[in-house]
């Protein structure tokens, strides 16, 4: 009996502190981390902050800039990420809530590659050679027209995606002594966007379309105060 007494006396702390920390006037802090379905070992982790306008109803917004600098062969590569955007969260009971946000994220990577580009010939004593040979003039054919060729040139190249989501999420709130709090949640997100990627047989870069939807799981870490 006694233990019984304990274990609904710790639920019911857990309750009153998650319903305390939801009122009108607190400040949210978190960082939210997502596993997708298909990339199980990639955390995707953006801060967010929020102000309960009411009792369980939160507005706020998302912010996420990273970026990685090297440098190659006297050449610096950069990789960056940089996601805004706003979210609304609703309580639907003391640790159960609902969330929607839209956000626009751009992420970019440069490396140092191989480009294939389509570049006029010269001549010179008859013989094709690469544009700036000393001496050389533009090559053209019998019929009078300019010679070109494909030509492989290291450069820097960069892959980008940038898409615009909107996310509706469940969650819940798991409040671990006054302040902080574990949010394990589930999202829906509808995205739409464009991704540039480098073609490593072709060596060249290729554009597509995003759209589509899906699932991701994962878990908020937030501070109320």
């Amino acid at each position: 009996m006694k233990k019984i007494i304990l274990s609904l006396a710790t639920v019911l702390a857990f309750t009153l502190t998650a319903d305390a920390q939801t009122r009108k006037g607190t400040v949210l802090l978190g960082a939210g981390s997502e596993m997708s379905n298909n990339e199980w070992t990639l955390l995707a982790i953006t801060p967010k902050v929020g102000y309960f306008v009411q009792d369980g109803v939160a507005i706020g917004a998302l912010i996420n800039f990273q970026t990685d600098n090297q440098d190659r062969g006297g050449y610096e590569l950069n990789n960056n990420v940089a996601e805004i955007g706003v979210f609304g969260r609703y309580y639907v009971s003391n640790n159960l809530f609902s969330e929607i946000s839209l956000s626009s994220k751009n992420m970019s990577s440069e490396d140092y590659l191989g480009i294939n580009e389509l570049v006029q010939m010269y001549s010179l004593n008859g013989q094709l050679v690469p544009p700036g040979t000393e001496g050389a003039l533009p090559a053209y054919d019998v019929n009078g027209n300019e010679v070109y060729d494909i030509v492989e040139n290291m450069q820097v190249v960069e892959e980008a995606e940038t898409t615009l989501n909107f996310n509706l999420g469940l969650g819940y709130t798991i409040v671990w002594r006054e302040h902080f709090a574990i949010e394990p949640h589930i999202n829906l997100t509808f995205m739409n966007g464009e991704n540039k990627v480098y073609d490593a047989n072709e060596k060249y870069i290729e554009s597509h379309d995003l759209k589509g939807t899906h699932f991701n799981l994962g878990v908020n870490f937030s501070l109320f105060f």
